[in-house]
């Protein structure tokens, strides 16, 4: 069997690549058409979805659930590792041989040798229930990480649509007020409004190939009486991500435990599953003679008390992470209760507003000044309530991140 002198120069060829400049010429190039393609916020499509689509939408394309999602694949399959490493590995190892006057003719398969092994590890089988576990709490872990990230960027999203939404039946109402100002600032302001508005969709959803718009009578309805009776108890999702924490804390003391124990290892290793030498082919599968098994057993000392000292490290961090949770739930107790009362202080005072309008309403105006004083008492009051209930927002923005909210 020969191999050519131009076949080794191909090879040499492949491997050397192309030039930097050329490539990163070629990235600016392809950049620039990118850049040339991109439409502006006012010439692209307006296209109206549903608030579960968009949800589905931003579970799909935004970036940070999808560094999320990579987390949770990155984690399953380091929960598998702890399985697949005792699959046996195969390894193949060739070079060749050859004086240097000879590189200018051509080479025979006697100057190639090649190799092919088998071996077969166990992990250390005092770690192997410890690895199992650990691997199973990082990857739920992960898991409860996206949820609380879905549920922060789900409020972020409703806020957005709220806030908008508002703030167009403000200017609508400003519109009608004989002093309303400079009719092209308003309407610039506007504009400016909107830009922000499917800016703050997009980046949320994922996706700038449209002007998003969310159907307002698919939007969920927030309603106090339905958070009211649960702000005496804990989310699950956050009593969860709490455990985790104190569990993740605990881990780490148990795997300075585990470094306390005798160490076994299990190894078996065929050093010559298959083996080429100048034409000569040979070799074995977990022949008797040819198979290796190891069986080790190792202890050492703690004598410097180094191992001690982490471990005692280690125990102080979790009592220093329970008393942090116990802590943050004290916080959390403290701010429900503030809520409650905000929301209800809120609630009350805009059942009074709609009372008062309701009864301003109801009364005949005599004349027409009496009318129009009325209407603008009216408009005054329907501004305030406009302008409390953007201000109210963050209180509905809290009570999304603690509890949720349900899809419509």
């Amino acid at each position: 069997m020969k191999f050519s002198h131009s076949a080794v120069l191909t090879l040499l060829f492949l491997s050397s690549g192309c030039s930097l400049t050329q490539r990163l010429d070629e990235v600016s190039a392809a950049m620039n058409e990118q850049y040339a393609s991109i439409e502006i916020w006012e010439k692209l499509p307006v296209r109206t979805i549903t608030w579960n689509q968009a949800l589905d939408m931003m579970a799909r394309n935004n970036i940070k659930i999808q560094e999320l999602d990579q987390s949770i694949e990155r984690a399953e399959r380091e929960e598998l590792s702890v399985y697949t490493d005792m699959i046996p590995g195969v390894s193949y190892y060739g070079y060749m041989t050859s004086a240097i006057n000879d590189l200018a003719g051509s080479e025979s398969i006697d100057d190639f040798r090649q190799n092919v092994n088998v071996t077969f590890n166990l992990p250390a089988l005092t770690r192997i229930g410890y690895d199992v576990y650990a691997s199973k709490a990082a990857t739920y872990s992960a898991i409860k990480a996206r949820e609380g990230k879905m549920r922060e960027l789900g409020s972020s999203l409703y806020l957005t649509i709220r806030r908008w939404a508002l703030e167009k039946q403000l200017s609508e109402l400003e519109k009608g007020n004989p002093a309303g100002g400079n009719t092209v600032l308003n309407e610039g302001k506007e504009r400016d409004a909107d830009v922000k508005f499917w800016n703050d969709v997009s980046e949320l959803l994922g996706n700038r190939d449209a002007r998003w718009e969310i159907l307002p009578s698919s939007v969920p309805q927030l309603r106090w009486e339905d958070y009211r009776g649960r702000l005496d108890k804990l989310d699950p999702l956050i009593v969860t991500q709490w455990a985790l924490r104190l569990e993740q804390s605990r881990l780490r003391i148990y795997s300075v435990a585990m470094q306390l124990l005798p160490t076994i290892n299990t190894s078996l290793y065929s050093p010559s599953l298959f083996s080429s030498t100048g034409g000569t082919y040979s070799g074995t599968f977990l022949d008797g003679d040819d198979t290796k098994l190891n069986l080790s057993i190792s202890y050492s000392l703690d004598t410097q008390l180094r191992q001690w000292n982490t471990y005692k490290d280690g125990q102080a961090a979790y009592d220093k992470t329970k008393k942090q949770i116990s802590f943050e739930m004290m916080d959390r107790k403290v701010k429900l209760a503030k809520l409650r009362r905000s929301v209800d202080e809120y609630e009350t005072w805009r059942g009074y507003m709609l009372k008062r309008m309701a009864f301003l309403r109801s009364q005949e105006a005599g004349d027409g000044e009496s009318y129009e004083q009325r209407e603008r008492q009216l408009r005054e009051m329907q501004k305030e309530l406009l302008t409390q209930e953007i201000s109210s927002l963050e209180t509905e923005g809290a009570l999304i991140l603690e509890y949720g909210l349900p899809r419509s």
